[in-house]
């Protein structure tokens, strides 16, 4: 959610993100932490990496090899963080943090999203959720992305967690959030995808099992249509997840709502999937036979209809 925040949400206090997030770059590389703390955040990533430790030899192929190795790298990037952190292990997420119930609330969540997730898209290699104690680190895991106005972030294969604003969503809120998330690490791929499709994709996942209403989810963009501002002239490009980011996100949610409404959710998915090794127009014609004028003239017709609705 956006994904992601406590931001300008469908639902108050569930979208995963505000601003507008699209960026996939890879962590910035920590500095070095000062001479009088080294020792003590060499302890600490030794610790964290023995929780990090997977099965001995003898036992099973490890699933979550690859999140368990990445989460320790990113312990090893940013060592004076996580000094009393504990780690908790879902069937998709390794998740490193404070305090230990949210981390362990956060892997369940990872679990429930995870389900979803694997029913929508299929299987993935799993994510490293990060829960840093403050604003400030979750800046500084982020970077260069920014996480102002978000209640988490996916950059690369992480999950980055902005406590104050995750701590502010509601039970609801907050599934929605984790899930839209992974869904982002799920998708990501070698080509980018329009990002209405990549944060409309990740919210159709995220409010998937939700039950909330249309009109609830887009509120915001449901009150300027009923007032006639402008609204739903063109599937939304990355200025108006800038300009205004609560429309846009709620735009992108309807695009691939009507796309797997009139087509079927297999379609959806074969869309994204196609949109990641070729241009998205010859994707779109090969894969629902529609341009993009098209498409743009059928989802304006099938928000205004459900916006309208009571």
């Amino acid at each position: 959610m956006g994904a992601t925040n406590g931001a300008p949400a469908g639902a108050p206090g569930t979208r995963a993100e505000a601003d507008g997030r699209g960026a996939q770059a890879p962590p910035r590389s920590a500095t070095p932490p000062r001479a009088g703390s080294r020792r003590r955040t060499a302890a600490v990533a030794v610790a964290l990496a023995a929780l990090l430790a997977g099965p001995g030899a003898a036992a099973p192929p490890d699933p979550l090899l690859a999140a368990r190795l990445d989460a320790r790298a990113a312990v090893r990037e940013h060592p004076g963080m996580w000094t009393g952190a504990s780690v908790a292990r879902g069937g998709r997420a390794v998740v490193v943090g404070s305090p230990r119930t949210l981390v362990a609330d956060i892997a369940e969540l990872a679990d429930r999203a995870d389900r979803t997730v694997r029913g929508l898209w299929g299987g993935y290699g799993g994510a490293v959720v990060l829960v840093p104690r403050d604003e400030e680190q979750a800046a500084a895991l982020g970077a260069p992305a920014e996480v102002d106005g978000l209640a988490a972030v996916a950059i690369g294969g992480r999950v980055i967690v902005r406590p104050a604003a995750f701590a502010r969503l509601s039970a609801t809120g907050r599934l929605i959030v984790v899930t839209h998330e992974l869904t982002h690490v799920a998708t990501a791929g070698p080509r980018d995808v329009p990002m209405w499709l990549m944060e409309g994709f990740a919210d159709y996942a995220g409010y998937l099992d939700s039950g909330l209403p249309v009109r609830t989810v887009a509120a915001e963009l449901a009150a300027d249509v009923a007032a006639g501002r402008p609204a739903l002239r063109d599937l939304p490009g990355p200025a108006d997840f800038a300009a205004r980011p609560a429309q846009a996100y709620e735009e992108a949610w309807l695009a691939c709502r009507y796309i797997a409404a009139r087509f079927g959710e297999r379609k959806l998915v074969a869309l994204y999937r196609a949109a990641r090794g070729e241009e998205f127009g010859d994707a779109l014609r090969r894969v629902l036979g529609l341009t993009t004028a098209d498409l743009t003239r059928g989802w304006r017709a099938y928000a205004r209809e459900r916006l309208a609705r009571p």
